[in-house]
């Protein structure tokens, strides 16, 4: 069975949801070229890209399966490159970017199958030893994030799973899981933070510094 389309929700959330997952400047920027061809997928209102532009980085391209969310950051940043992602391909070359960024995009997608399908894409489209940098939720500790995963178990995703009001599908990780989909990856850092949800409440996120492996 296919996956429903939740374009409709990402499109109203493009003016009504705030995205905060914090990118490490100065990591990032000791270790990429200003030259560096960066991927920020799922790159949502473009807080992210507009970052990269104030780090110096020029060649960047957004890419989101949202229209609205990729219409508003282009309005951010009018001099990047921005693509309205649609299917499993994605409609790069192999070997196109030095880095890609996934914030908080892995939670938007449930299935097991699809987020390897994703993970695969990538591997295609970075360099030899390119930059994979994975902000996401692992499962949470608290009461109301434990009850809904309970309630939700036998969603696509498993238990983690959960569903807003709005009935949008999302998933919270086992740290173990992280491990299962970058097998193709090195994971070089493995970092806990504390973030605000789009929806405004307090989560611990995950950060995952990770190279493509040969």
């Amino acid at each position: 069975m296919a996956a429903p389309d939740e374009t409709p929700f990402w499109n109203q959330a493009a003016g009504t949801k705030k995205f905060t997952h914090p990118l490490h400047h100065a990591r990032l920027a000791n270790g990429l070229s200003r030259t560096a061809h960066i991927l920020d997928f799922g790159c949502g209102q473009g807080r992210l890209c507009a970052e990269l532009m104030e780090l110096g980085f020029r060649n960047v391209v957004g890419a989101d399966s949202s229209p609205e969310m990729i219409r508003a950051a282009q309005r951010v940043c009018p001099d990047f490159s921005f693509v309205v992602n649609e299917g499993a391909r994605l409609p790069f070359a192999p070997g196109s970017f030095d880095a890609i960024l996934l914030f908080a995009v892995l939670t938007c997608i449930p299935d097991d199958a699809a987020q390897k399908t994703l993970l695969a894409e990538f591997k295609r489209i970075l360099r030899p030893g390119g930059l994979l940098l994975i902000s996401d939720y692992p499962l949470q500790t608290d009461a109301r994030n434990q009850e809904r995963y309970a309630k939700f178990s036998q969603e696509p995703g498993g238990y983690g799973s959960f569903r807003l009001p709005e009935g949008t599908l999302l998933r919270h990780h086992r740290r173990e899981w992280f491990s299962e989909l970058l097998a193709d990856f090195e994971i070089e850092e493995f970092v806990e933070l504390d973030a605000m949800t789009m929806n405004g409440n307090p989560a611990r996120i995950a950060q995952l510094w990770c190279r493509r492996s040969d």
